[in-house]
């Protein structure tokens, strides 16, 4: 027996995989560090980056965290990584992001909040670190594409005393 899909599932499942498709490419950007390109095409002039403390559960929002960007501090972010200003990235880290159970949690008309897992793995200096955790974005739509509002990154770590510093856009 065969199920078809109703109008309603089958564009679903076409914005799932436009969501998907925007996500993978944001993934390639940030790992082949087209980060100018990144910044400039794929977020909103009002975005916030943030991730979370590794030992802060439950969304306490009081907590500092290890990274709370605005677009401003966020593109100065992006230069100093450029620029060979970190050092610890000069020469900068390859990196290889697995992302994963993308899910729509919501459509708010103007925006989409949207979930996913994430490994980044970091490969640098004789290292080798993966970071595992999972993506919150909220999605704004731009004509047949989207640009990110708000990109969160819960870490699934206890610690990060063994990757230390996080000097690379999760």
């Amino acid at each position: 027996m065969t199920i078809e899909l109703s109008v309603d599932g089958a564009a679903q499942v076409r914005l799932w995989h436009r969501v998907s498709q925007f996500l993978f490419r944001e993934a390639r950007l940030l790992d082949e560090w087209r980060l100018r390109e990144w910044y400039d095409e794929m977020l909103t002039d009002d975005i916030r980056y943030a991730v979370p403390a590794t030992d802060v559960r439950d969304g306490a929002g009081d907590a500092l965290g290890l990274v709370d960007d605005d677009a401003a501090r966020l593109r100065q972010r992006v230069e100093q990584l450029l620029n060979g200003e970190v050092w610890c990235e000069n020469p900068r880290s390859r990196t290889n992001r697995m992302i994963g159970n993308v899910e729509i949690l919501a459509d708010r008309g103007a925006h989409l909040d949207v979930a996913a897992n994430v490994v980044v793995h970091r490969f640098g200096h004789g290292r080798s670190d993966a970071y595992v955790g999972k993506y919150r974005f909220e999605l704004v739509v731009d004509g047949e594409s989207f640009r990110i509002r708000r990109r969160v990154v819960v870490l699934d770590h206890e610690t990060l005393y063994e990757h230390g510093k996080l000097s690379i856009i999760l």
